[in-house]
């Protein structure tokens, strides 16, 4: 079984050229969504975030994150049903469930990618930054594992007690950040696959078993990404 040690000695000396080639199929997903995440437009994220807060102006950023808390969970679980859905129609379901279950894993990538930016500029953290977005995303998707790597790459920095792992991300100059991302691809690569594979599988089950497997298993996923949120982004302003 690995462990978020194993997962900090897999990730030194990570080559993205490399590591994409050997990723696999889920891999390579996921670095693309991540890779679109960073170069999105900071507008994008601002204006959904703004969206919300025009059509509830009395709600403090707590409401606002349950909001788009909602807004992924019931994209994940939406995406999840139609992909196990397909995989029961009859002769070709397999052939068409395969398919439809790589779409719907890139859509909950990309929802996850922009809950995580939305959620960061909730908290005023400054999106603007490239790699600094890379590093938020993958560390959420990470989860504890994420954060024991930019443990371990803070060094004479000196993480200051209590900080999220949010803040402490900003204390990093241009090539300590690439560093990190480079650590953090990796372990997310390797994490994610197995993550995507056992919920590949469960959607492909005959019979429409497959859509009840599927809407769990991105529900799963969901809920691990919005767990790792709220540790990793610190908490929340008590108002705007």
């Amino acid at each position: 079984m690995a462990t978020n040690t194993d997962s900090i000695t897999d990730a030194v000396n990570s080559d993205p050229a490399a590591l994409e080639q050997r990723a696999g199929a889920s891999g390579r997903m996921l670095i693309k969504a991540v890779d679109r995440a960073a170069h999105m437009q900071s507008g994008a994220i601002v204006k959904y975030v703004e969206w919300l807060r025009a059509g509830n102006p009395d709600a403090s950023p707590s409401e606002i994150q349950k909001m788009m808390d909602k807004h992924l969970k019931r994209l994940a679980m939406g995406s999840g049903a139609g992909a196990g859905a397909a995989a029961a129609i009859p002769g070709i379901g397999f052939v068409t469930g395969a398919a439809a279950v790589g779409a719907e894993s890139l859509v909950f990538l990309d929802a996850a990618t922009l809950y995580v930016m939305a959620s960061a500029y909730l908290r005023g953290v400054d999106i603007h930054d490239e790699e600094r977005r890379r590093a938020l995303i993958l560390v959420v998707l990470l989860g504890s594992a994420g954060t024991l790597i930019v443990d371990a790459a803070v060094g004479d920095l000196n993480k200051k007690n209590g900080a999220s792992v949010a803040a402490t991300l900003t204390r990093f100059g241009a090539p300590r950040l690439k560093d990190v991302n480079s650590k953090l691809t990796a372990a997310a690569v390797k994490r994610m696959g197995k993550k995507f594979k056992a919920a590949w599988l469960g959607k492909l089950l005959p019979l429409g078993v497959g859509a009840v497997v599927g809407t769990f298993a991105n529900r799963t996923l969901a809920h691990k990404v919005i767990s790792n949120a709220r540790t990793s982004l610190g908490p929340l302003p008590a108002e705007f």
